[in-house]
């Protein structure tokens, strides 16, 4: 990892001083929370992504990309236990992918969650970090190589790009599976309606009930796939954005009642964490996330299938994708080079 990307934990030593504020952005984990702490005023960051004016097509339709906008990968993954300690020997795969675009010159952002399941290149890696192949294999396979750690988010990072038409990706965060738990604790439970069928999960979530999840239960709402509903990543993705909903709720009220509750949530969500994002760059987030008009969610439209292996397969199709990301990356132009206008 660069020496400019600093975690969480650098950064806050050197602003102790700062006011702290936490915005749950996304939800952990499984499903996709960014715990992000804003670390007094952003600052210019020193890092720039190359700006073009050059027009590119996509999916049959001339474009520009877009001038002032900002891309984060957010990633939560199957893996237990601290990201201290050694990662080599458990990697984990990639449950949660999903992609946050701000709009600097709109003042907009958006959220593009993306299927683990989804079919595309993807990097091999040895346990040094060194390439050995590209293979069109599951995305959320991304996550299990190199160290575990920095690695394993960058090559996650790569994946997605290379799926986005080579978009450009500024930082990512992860988070891992055991921090769902440690969230759902400090928060004292957060409330949801259960509409899936988790007999052979948990007992305790039984269908149509509406619960205070305790944590146990919170790591198998949002976490297991295989034993719930339908068994799909689809529906697993659909508890995650309710569970988001009922968290960011509780953490609202929790932060207005006592602000020290930022800072204790940071400090047991920091070893769970792997990130390529400085204070700034957080601040810069959150401020915008904040203020920002939220433009909804993106789909990537596609078909499920199981594949020779028997494992679960996404093809994303081609033609909902370019869509996709045409409306986040990019502005269509007429046939003398100028932006339509939108």
């Amino acid at each position: 990892m660069n020496e400019g990307k600093k975690g969480f934990k650098e950064t806050a030593k050197q602003h102790k001083s700062a006011i702290i504020y936490l915005s749950i952005f996304a939800v952990l984990c499984i499903v996709g929370i960014l715990a992000i702490i804003f670390i007094g005023e952003p600052e210019e960051s020193s890092k720039k992504r190359n700006r073009t004016d050059k027009i590119v097509n996509i999916g049959g339709v001339d474009c520009i990309p877009k001038a002032n906008i900002e891309t984060y990968l957010l990633i939560g993954t199957d893996v237990k236990g601290k990201t201290t300690k050694d990662m080599s020997e458990n990697h984990g795969q990639a449950d949660v992918i999903i992609v946050l675009v701000i709009d600097r010159e709109k003042n907009t952002y958006a959220l593009l969650p993306i299927d683990r399941d989804t079919i595309c290149a993807v990097d091999s890696l040895d346990k040094n970090g060194n390439f050995l192949a590209t293979t069109d294999i599951q995305l959320a396979l991304a996550h299990a190589v190199g160290d575990g750690k920095e690695q394993a988010c960058e090559n996650t990072m790569k994946a997605v790009s290379n799926l986005l038409h080579d978009q450009y990706i500024d930082e990512y965060t992860a988070l891992n599976q055991d921090a769902i738990k440690e969230l759902n604790h400090l928060v004292g439970g957060v409330t949801v309606k259960i509409e899936d069928d988790f007999s052979k999960s948990d007992k305790t979530l039984k269908k149509g009930k509406t619960i205070k999840l305790n944590d146990s239960q919170a790591t198998h709402y949002v976490h297991d796939r295989m034993n719930v509903g339908d068994g799909s990543n689809e529906c697993r993705m659909r508890r995650a954005n309710e569970y988001m909903k009922g968290l960011k709720k509780v953490v609202d009220k929790k932060t207005e009642k006592d602000p020290r509750f930022p800072l204790k949530t940071y400090r047991k969500l920091d070893d769970y964490m792997i990130t390529s994002m400085s204070g700034n760059d957080a601040s810069k987030v959150i401020k915008a996330v904040l203020k920002d008009k939220y433009l909804g969610t993106y789909k990537i439209k596609g078909k499920n299938k199981i594949d020779h292996y028997g494992y679960n397969a996404f093809y994303p199709n081609k033609k909902s994708l370019n869509e996709v990301v045409r409306k986040l990356f990019y502005d269509e132009v007429k046939k003398d080079g100028t932006k339509k206008n939108k």
